[in-house]
Order: structure tokens, then C-alpha cells, then sequence
């Protein structure tokens, strides 16, 4: 496989069988390694291009008229085609093009080998975040000057292809070979490809793998850099933070030095030196800190100097591990330059299930499995372990059903071999361990802490000190953590993975190697092991018949949630009591007393066969099979709980999603209020600790986030402080806020009414602005009654809609293709309202379409309310009401992210100059500029707004000298 012609076709759709046909036409043909010969070309489709397709890629039916027909361009291509290998970027559509083309004009089908780029890359670049020809080009640093033209895309894909080419050469010969085995499945004929490559290792006699590379039982990795040992030099006690502080800030100071175009921002060197005394003084902190403060780097220097100088670990916890992930990368580079030589040692931890099991993924590249995206995620992890250090997930983009594999090789506590593992001195997580116990500062991420917390702070090295960013959620992952849940598919999947309807499952493996180890009661453990096939076959069908009558006596009693595609329902054990529920309750019980039974079993079995002297993979198929008796007594006690039993202190409820023909049901068991359990198991074990949001207070207030987090008591005795630092953001003149004044009042109208006039006022807006407008919703079934007829109306103006749940269900995937597109509104839920990052131009107006109060009949909700109402409290006023005003805020921060951002916030919630309460979300909001018009009036206004504000940026461009960094 030396020659190579890499094809690009340009369209009038995607339907060849349908009538549609090929407008231009790139080809690069490359030969040994090198670009030999180009070839592109307009085509007469005989047909009309449509606006959209004119639109995408520039070419005009004016531009075909005179172009040669399909016939005349094909003998020149099938020329360059033969004995050749057809390469694509997403291979079958052009193939589709080509053949369809080649049956008309009478020539027989092409038939030789074909590679797909996106295939290859989604191989040999599984770090990727996109495979699009453009995010591959960017990430490869390839020119790509004229996107959806067919001469540059073809370009572009053949300088991907010899990289890619290049990078599958470098790789060891013992991945090599692993791959040529799994790519089996594959789509397009890489495992040929990969076959040349083998043949051409060995010939050369190319064994060794590089010198970064080792290779341990068969598995090429990335050779480790050791643990740092030493314990770095401690800054000295005299030295004065304040002082410190100061040098950073100055002309000449270090910040000036590694940012360049870095300003002053008062309010961050205030929250700076606020971290740095309640350190020093044993309180604790609340701070609201707004968007463009630098609350990044105002408690990372402190906590980093308080570490040093005292010698004392600081936890530092995020929202989530995509927040890690970018503290890590981008303010550890900066802390490093600011301490230099006593640059701190920071460690990155995460939840155990982050991390490979190397033992576990060893066994299943020895099983055979006829599944494509498990096939490509094993090969993609070959791949990947040549580069990884961390074993981390977060790192590798694994295709849908990857997911699902990612579950079966994943390390855990209960299969860990710990010391007696082959793998143990490469094992991913100890060595996250081992580091976060040599490091200063620790990042991690709330979900760990309260997983911490759980084991009895066995996870996390032990700290008196910690930082809580994006606080205003600490509470909720708190509830869930501290409660409990069970799926149907958790339940399902255990069993199956004990003993699959078909297929090899674990007592399989320990039968297998029972009888290959020779064991003297052999049989006694055949007879015991095929008495638990024979319970795990009545335990999936009980279970299936507990989760179907689950199903069916809440289906038509449950509400639409919040999340996408899902519905829910409170119960309480009086709800249990009629004949439909006493039947679910037998199936319950039954199904308690079956995962008990099946784990004694196990138990037995496990006993009959535990030896000292067992071979090592014997002693890692009885840690999993002791594992599986853990879960099987853990998942009994769950059901018995959640079903079984009731207190006053949880609330229970059953959430179903709708979204596909399985019927996955979930069972949630949360307590009601976590305040008490916080003051006494979190924050009174602590010196002190940080708690910081661009949301955290309510019109200034903290009180609400004092009582979510048990502090009230502590705030009374002076054991907290309070500060709130306002963004530095000029919003008055980067922000106009427009409330439309003829969408009617959702509560005193239909809502077929409010849809209608909210429809008219998102076109003509989004006509007005050219798109780049975000759309909030709070409920998805408003958000599916707006998005057809709004696409409809902005077809006419070649602006695209996307619909979050109806386009794609992934943010980020919307989100991108949001960004790439020149004029498109996007309509998001309830997961766009905060963590939505779209600085500069790609954004223009955010829509807000109703006030993001959490439905009230939610059971969490719900039961707070009642225990508010309970204790003679107002629920609306103390709960539901500041939980909406934080989320506004959150929504509202959409829209000005940078210092340069500017834009149009929509409120179509007349609520908020109607209602009594409605003054506090705008009190909420920085001093700006508000407008209440009908939309005809608004529209002149928005225009004229987006012209100042872009002849303003214009001018500060031309002023400014370098980018302006905001730390």
C-alpha cells in the first residue's frame, strides 16, 4: 500500500440514489510517502445547486454551466485510481458519489481497497477532541484555506493522511500487531494497511519499541517519570504575604512578566489577600467573586504560598473534572513562572473509576467480541497507552458504545489486586495517589470529596485546608452523594457480567480456570458453579419482571424532569399499598432475597476455590468474584432501603428515561437536607476553607448559601466571613437588556399564546442580530414546541436552528457546531444555562425564555418545600425563589465573558416587572441598560446597539497593542 489517491467530492446533497450529483471534484494522489499529482475540477450537475449548498461552499449554478459533464471527468480520475487506494475524509459518502456515478456512465463499480480519515484519525489520534476535517486540521497545524471547496478539502485530507501514515509507521511492532488483530471490523480496509506495515517491521527487524516506550506483558506504555521524592524548599515565615502580593501587581511584577498584556483588577488582589488571612486566621470564606475577576488565580497564589510556608496540604475542588483539567493546564504553567524555584508541587485526583485497570484491559484484548466500537476502543487504547502518563479518560475520546466498554476495564476497589497484581507497579491510580500524597496542593473535584468522605477519608491524603470553587453547587453534589441510587442497567449488567445469555462471563473464566488449574474438589465447584448459573438466570428474569412493574405503575403517574428525554415520581411507602403497588413489592422482595441467595453463592464458591498458592490469574478472577459477591449483598441493602423501608429524613423517587425503547429506570434515595451533615462532617474538621462562586449570594445576601451549607451558626459566632467583588466589566456599555413587552405573561395566557409571540420575537431578532444567539429554555417540551416553526421561519434567512435533545444531545458537540456556523440560533435546556463558554463575536444575544425556577413538584423540591412549610417558613421566598435567581445570574453570565464582549439579553418573562419578586433578578444584575418595548420598536434599537458596540471594538482594536489577560 504505497499509492494512495485521496478524493474530495462537493455535492448538491447527500442522496446519490435520490438524484442528487457531484459539482466539483479534488484529488490528490500520493506515491511513496509524497505528494505526486493534483487534479480538481468544476462538474455540471445538470441540475440545480441548491441556495444552501451555494451558500456552503461558494459555487454558483453560474460557476457549472460551463464545466465538463460527470463523463468527461471520470476517465481521467478512474486513471488515477488504478491499482490505487481510495482515501476520504468519511469514505462511504464519496464512495456512494463515485459508484453511483460510474453505473451511469456504464463503467463497472469501483472495487479496490479504501481508507477512511476519520476512521485512521479516530485510531491514531484517540487524544482528539473532533474528527472534522476542520478540528483535525487545526490540531495538526494544516493549512485548510477554503473549506467545503473540493480541491482544498482533498489538500488538507492528504496532508492528514501522511501524517497519520507517519505516526502508524512510528508505531512498536507489538502494537502493531494487537491492532491488526482487532481492526477485523473496521469500515474501511486499515487492517491491510496495518498488515503492510507488520510485513515491514520485520523485515527491517524493527522490534524495539522507542526509548520512551517499554513494553510490560505484551503492552507497549509510555515510560513513567518518577515521583519527585524531595520535599521542595518551604518559603520562609517571615515572609509577608501582603508584601508578596504587591510584587506580583506592579509594573515589574512577576504577573506583568509571565501575561503579557496582563491588567490590574483591583478586586482580584483584594480576594487574594482575603484567602490569604482566612488561612492565616483559621475562618472560613465566602466569596462571590464576578465574571473576569481572576478567582482562579486570587486563591490558587495564596493557597500555594500558605502550603509552602506552613508545609500544610491545600485541596483545591471544582465542579466538575473538566474544570480540573483546565486549572491544571492553564494556571499551573503560571505558577510555576511566579514561584520559580519553589514552583509547587500540584497533583491532579480523581474518582478511582477514571482511571484504566491495566490487569483488566490486558484479559479483554484476549477476548474475541463482534462489536465494532468496543473493537476501536481497545485499538484506541493501544494507542493510547503509548502516550499516556495518567491512564485518565478524560484524555482519550471514545466512540458511544466505548463508553459502555470503558465500565469493564475500568480500575475499582472491589477487583484491585493492590501489591499482588502483576501490573501494580503501573497501575494509573496508585500513581495518582502516591502523587497527590507527595504534592502541596491537590486538585480534585467535589464528587471525590464526598466520595472521600464516605470511605472514611481513605481516597484523599489528609488536609486542613481547602478551596471550594463553583460553590453554589457544593450543596446539591453533597444531596446526591451523601443519598443513594440503582439503575435498572447496574442491576442488569452485573448479572450479565457474571453470566451473559451468550458469550464467555466470569464464572465462565473461573470454571475454565478451575479445571485448568487441576483443582483436587474440581468437581465440587463445577456443581457449585453451575447452581449459580442456574440463579443468575432466575435473578435477571425477577429482576426484569421487578423493573417492568417499576415501569408500569409509574409511567403514567410520572412528571417531565428537568433532563432531557426523563420523567419522575415521588413515592412513599403508603403509595405501595394498592394491589399494583403489594405486586411490586413481592417483586421487590423477591428480588432481594434472589441477590442474596446468588451472592452466599458466590461466597461459596469463592471459598471452595481461595488458595495462597493460586496462579495469578486465578487470585485476579477471585478478587473480581469477591468483588461480585459485594455488589450482589450492596445492591440487596439498596433495594431493601429504597423499596423496602422509609424515613423522614430522605426522599424517594423513581426517574425514568423515555428517550429510547429500553426501559431504563433509575431509584433515588437522597437526603433531604445535607446542611447539618456538612457543618459536622465537612467544615468542622477543617481550619479553613474557601468557598467561591460568580453566584453565591442573593441581592448580596449569603444567608441563603449559609443555611444550604450549615453555616449559619458558624457566620453568628464570627467563625466566617462574607465579601462580595464585583466583575470589572463595564456591562452598561457591553450590554443591553431588552424585555419585549407584547409576549404575554406565561401565567395569564395560554401557552400556545406565549409560543406564538415568542416565535415572532426570536425571528425577527435573530434576522436583526444574523444569528449568534443562544436561546435558554427551562423546560425541553417548550423548547421541541419552538424550534420546527422557528427553523421554518429563519429558513428564508439561511439561519440554521439547532435543538438541544432534537439536533444532538451533546452541549459540546452543539455548542462547536454553533461556533462554525456563520448565522445560527441555538436553543439549549437546562445544562446551557451555566458552564457555556462563546466568547467574541460567535455570540451576539442571549434569550432567556422563562425564569429558571426548579419545578416545584420535583421530589427534592417538593420535599424541601414541605419541610420549610413544616417550620412556619415561606418555601417560595427562602428556597425556590433564591435557587432562581442564582441560576438567572448563572444564565445571565452567558453572554459577557471577556472584557471585549459585548451583546443583547432578551427576558420574555414578563414576571419580572409584573410579579413583587420580579424586581429582585433585575437587582440581581450589574448596572446595565434596560429596555421594555414591543420587539418592532426593540429592533432598530438592537441594530443600532450592535453597530455602536461593533465600531467600539473596532476603535479599541486599533488601540490596543497586545490581548489583554484576565488571569
Amino acid at each position: 500500500m504505497n499509492t494512495f489517491v485521496v478524493v474530495d467530492f462537493e455535492t448538491t446533497g447527500n442522496r446519490p440514489k435520490e438524484g442528487d450529483k457531484i459539482i466539483q471534484i479534488g484529488t490528490v494522489l500520493i506515491r511513496n510517502g509524497k505528494i505526486a499529482e493534483r487534479f480538481s475540477t468544476l462538474v455540471n450537475p445538470q441540475t440545480e445547486i441548491p441556495p444552501f449548498i451555494e451558500n456552503l461552499t461558494g459555487i454558483t449554478n453560474d460557476m457549472v454551466v460551463h464545466a465538463p459533464m460527470i463523463e468527461e471527468v471520470l476517465p481521467p480520475l478512474l486513471k488515477m485510481l488504478d491499482g490505487a487506494v481510495f482515501v476520504a475524509h468519511n469514505v462511504f459518502f464519496d464512495l456512494a458519489f463515485l459508484q453511483n456515478a460510474l453505473q451511469e456512465a456504464g463503467y463497472h463499480p469501483f472495487t479496490g481497497p479504501l481508507i477512511d480519515t476519520v476512521e485512521l484519525s479516530r485510531l491514531l489520534l484517540p487524544r482528539q477532541e473532533g474528527y472534522r476535517l476542520s478540528d483535525l486540521s487545526v490540531s495538526l497545524d494544516i493549512m485548510h484555506e477554503h473549506p467545503h471547496q473540493a480541491d482544498s478539502d482533498a489538500e488538507a485530507t492528504a496532508h492528514i493522511l501522511l501524517h497519520l501514515l507517519e505516526k502508524l509507521r512510528n508505531l512498536p511492532l507489538v502494537t502493531i500487531q494487537h491492532l491488526q488483530r482487532l481492526s477485523r471490523l473496521f469500515h474501511s480496509d486499515i487492517q491491510m494497511l496495518l498488515s503492510d506495515i507488520e510485513h515491514q517491521k520485520v523485515r527491517e527487524g524493527t522490534y524495539e519499541p522507542g526509548t520512551d516506550l517499554e513494553v510490560i506483558h505484551q503492552i507497549c506504555l509510555k515510560k513513567r517519570k518518577a515521583i519527585k521524592q524531595e520535599s521542595g524548599r518551604s518559603l520562609e515565615q517571615a515572609i509577608d504575604f501582603d508584601g508578596f502580593a504587591d510584587g506580583l501587581f506592579g509594573e515589574q511584577g512577576l504577573l506583568k512578566k509571565c501575561m503579557p498584556g496582563f491588567e490590574l483588577r483591583p478586586a482580584q488582589v483584594a480576594m487574594m489577600k482575603q484567602v490569604y488571612e482566612s488561612f492565616a486566621s483559621g475562618r472560613h470564606l465566602m466569596v462571590e467573586a464576578g465574571t473576569g475577576t481572576g478567582k482562579s488565580l486570587a486563591y490558587l497564589i495564596p493557597a500555594v504560598f500558605w502550603a509552602k510556608q506552613q508545609e500544610e496540604v491545600v485541596v483545591v475542588s471544582t465542579h466538575t473534572i473538566q474544570l480540573q483539567e483546565q486549572m491544571y493546564t492553564r494556571d499551573l504553567p503560571i505558577l510555576q513562572a511566579i514561584f520559580g524555584d519553589d514552583a509547587p508541587r500540584i497533583s491532579i485526583l480523581k474518582g478511582r473509576n477514571n482511571y484504566l485497570c491495566l490487569r483488566k484491559f490486558s484479559h479483554s484484548l484476549q477476548e474475541e467480541q463482534d462489536n465494532y466500537d468496543i473493537q476501536l476502543s481497545k485499538s484506541q487504547m493501544l494507542v493510547w497507552l503509548t502516550e499516556t502518563e495518567t491512564g485518565d479518560v478524560e484524555e482519550i475520546s471514545l466512540p458511544s458504545g466505548g463508553q459502555v466498554y470503558w465500565k469493564q476495564v475500568q480500575s475499582d476497589a472491589g477487583s484491585c489486586l493492590n501489591r499482588q497484581c502483576p501490573w501494580f507497579s503501573r497501575c494509573y491510580y496508585h500513581h495518582a495517589r502516591r502523587k497527590a500524597q507527595q504534592a502541596e496542593v491537590i486538585v480534585t473535584n467535589h464528587s471525590l470529596l464526598f466520595t472521600d468522605m464516605n470511605s472514611e477519608h481513605r481516597i484523599v491524603p489528609s488536609y486542613k485546608y481547602a478551596v471550594i470553587d463553583e460553590a453554589h453547587h457544593f450543596d446539591d453534589v453533597a444531596s446526591r452523594h451523601l443519598g443513594d441510587t440503582i439503575s435498572s442497567y447496574q442491576l442488569e449488567g452485573m448479572l450479565h457480567h457474571l453470566h451473559p445469555d451468550r458469550g464467555v462471563g466470569l464464572l465462565e473464566e473461573v470454571e475454565e480456570a478451575v479445571r485448568a488449574w487441576s483443582i483436587a474438589d474440581y468437581e465440587e465447584s463445577k456443581h457449585l458453579i453451575e447452581a449459580a448459573y442456574q440463579q443468575i438466570r432466575e435473578g435477571k428474569e425477577t429482576i426484569r419482571e421487578m423493573y417492568n412493574l417499576l415501569y408500569q405503575w409509574s409511567h403514567q403517574r410520572a412528571k417531565e424532569s428537568e433532563e432531557i428525554g426523563h420523567t419522575v415520581l415521588r413515592y412513599k411507602q403508603e403509595h405501595l399499598t394498592s394491589r399494583w403497588g403489594r405486586a411490586v413489592v413481592s417483586a421487590v422482595r423477591n428480588s432481594v432475597d434472589l441477590l442474596l441467595a446468588i451472592g452466599k453463592r458466590l461466597e461459596a464458591i469463592y471459598a471452595n476455590i481461595q488458595s495462597d498458592d493460586a496462579p495469578i490469574g486465578m487470585k485476579g478472577l477471585l478478587t473480581d468474584l469477591n468483588g461480585a459477591v459485594q455488589d450482589c449483598l450492596e445492591y440487596a441493602e439498596l433495594l431493601h432501603h429504597m423499596l423496602l423501608t422509609e424515613d423522614e429524613e430522605h426522599v424517594y423517587w423513581i426517574e425514568l428515561d423515555t428517550r429510547t425503547t429500553r426501559k431504563t429506570i433509575y431509584l433515588h434515595r437522597v437526603p433531604i437536607d445535607v446542611s447539618s451533615t456538612l457543618r459536622e462532617r465537612f467544615f468542622n474538621k477543617k481550619e479553613s476553607v474557601i468557598l467561591t462562586s460568580a453566584t453565591l449570594s442573593v441581592n448580596s445576601s449569603f444567608a441563603y448559601a449559609t443555611e444550604r451549607f450549615g453555616l449559619a451558626d458558624l457566620l453568628a459566632e464570627n467563625k466566617v466571613s462574607t465579601i462580595v467583588l464585583s466583575s470589572p466589566f463595564n456591562y452598561k456599555q457591553q450590554m443591553l437588556v431588552c424585555i419585549p413587552s407584547e409576549v404575554p405573561n406565561i401565567k395569564g395566557s395560554s401557552e400556545e399564546q406565549f409560543i406564538r409571540a415568542l416565535i415572532d420575537s426570536l425571528a425577527r431578532v435573530a434576522v436583526a442580530t444574523k444569528g449568534r444567539m443562544l436561546v435558554l429554555f427551562t423546560s425541553y417540551a417548550m423548547l421541541r414546541g419552538v424550534y420546527e416553526h422557528l427553523k421554518e421561519r429563519l429558513k428564508e434567512a439561511n439561519i440554521t436552528v439547532l435543538g438541544h435533545g432534537v439536533d444532538s444531545g451533546s452541549r459540546s458537540k452543539l455548542t462547536k457546531q454553533f461556533r462554525s456556523l456563520e448565522a445560527c440560533v441555538l436553543l439549549g435546556t437546562s445544562s446551557f444555562w451555566e458552564g457555556v463558554d462563546i466568547p467574541g463575536d460567535d455570540l451576539s444575544c442571549l434569550a432567556i425564555v422563562r425564569l429558571p425556577f426548579v419545578p416545584p413538584n420535583h421530589p427534592l423540591v417538593e420535599a424541601r418545600n414541605q419541610q420549610l412549610e413544616q417550620q412556619n417558613k415561606n418555601a417560595f421566598m427562602q428556597l425556590s425563589v433564591p435557587q432562581a435567581l442564582i441560576r438567572f445570574k448563572q444564565g445571565f453570565g452567558r453572554l459577557v465573558r471577556t472584557g471585549t464582549d459585548r451583546g443583547v439579553v432578551l427576558i420574555y418573562d414578563r414576571r419580572v416587572i409584573d410579579a413583587r419578586y420580579g424586581r429582585l433578578f433585575l437587582q440581581s444584575l450589574p448596572e446595565t441598560n434596560v429596555i421594555v418595548k414591543p420587539t418592532e420598536d426593540l429592533l432598530p434599537e438592537i441594530s443600532d446597539w450592535l453597530a455602536r458596540t461593533k465600531s467600539a471594538e473596532r476603535n479599541s482594536k486599533e488601540e490596543a497593542t497586545e490581548p489583554k489577560q484576565w488571569g
